[in-house]
């Protein structure tokens, strides 16, 4: 088997590759990303060397113009986290999240916005537990709490750090043991919907607040999750002592 330029690759300087959450293959080159969609075809040849798969371009809008995905930039390095956003590292450019699909950049950063000691990307590795991520550098390793943790198929052992919310904490809630994707409502003991969102893989991180930016008033509050088959169900409770 080989994966060429002949493959729609726009080099044959593969640096990095990893397999998403849906089975797709996302392959850093020193000239941007490319990605196989078909990679059940991996095996199948054309001439009993050149592989079947090609590799296709995800293009994004920059300044009212369409370009290639980071196709200025050598990625090097590429890792998956529970949300199925792609980390991705490059030799100059420091580190990008992106959405599941690649066409949106949540996040950038670099030597001059964050902690990071390089904007040279060695390697990146997630932890699937808590969604941190490591990040390695030509000038050393860090890490960076990120949001996103691995889910199941189902709900499970579902709950709420910390629990309960004491007086005085103004920092964030998780609610991990979600399905991926799921579809959260937060709500006080009399139905009112104080919250809502969509998890982050599984987990949803809530920083207390309701729809008006303050902070919900002390009581019980119960969080719904919509699971894969669609249904709604009571996951957890959270108390808020004010």
């Amino acid at each position: 088997m080989n994966i060429n330029k002949n493959n729609d690759l726009p080099s044959n300087k593969i640096l990095c590759f990893e397999q998403d959450l849906d089975g797709e293959i996302w392959i850093g080159t020193d000239k941007g990303i490319k990605i196989i969609y078909n990679p059940d075809n991996v095996f199948s040849t054309v001439n009993d060397f050149e592989s079947k798969v090609y590799a296709q371009t995800i293009l994004v809008e920059l300044g009212g113009y369409y370009q290639h995905l980071l196709e200025f930039e050598t990625v090097t390095a590429i890792a998956v986290d529970g949300a199925n956003r792609k980390w991705v590292g490059t030799q100059k450019a420091g580190l990008f999240l992106l959405s599941d699909d690649g066409t949106k950049q949540l996040a950038h950063f670099t030597t001059e916005n964050s902690p990071l000691f390089s904007n040279n990307i060695l390697s990146i590795a997630i932890n699937p537990e808590n969604g941190e991520v490591f990040i390695a550098t030509d000038a050393g390793l860090l890490s960076y709490r990120g949001t996103a943790t691995e889910a199941g198929e189902v709900h499970s052992n579902v709950y709420a750090y910390p629990n309960p919310v004491k007086p005085g904490y103004d920092g964030y809630i998780a609610i991990k043991g979600l399905v991926r994707d799921a579809n959260v409502k937060i709500t006080d003991i009399y139905g009112n919907i104080v919250y809502n969102a969509v998890s982050t893989g599984g987990q949803l991180v809530w920083n207390g607040k309701n729809f008006d930016g303050k902070r919900v008033a002390t009581g019980v509050y119960l969080v719904f999750s919509t699971n894969s088959d669609g249904e709604e169900t009571m996951v957890t409770k959270i108390l808020f002592v004010n």
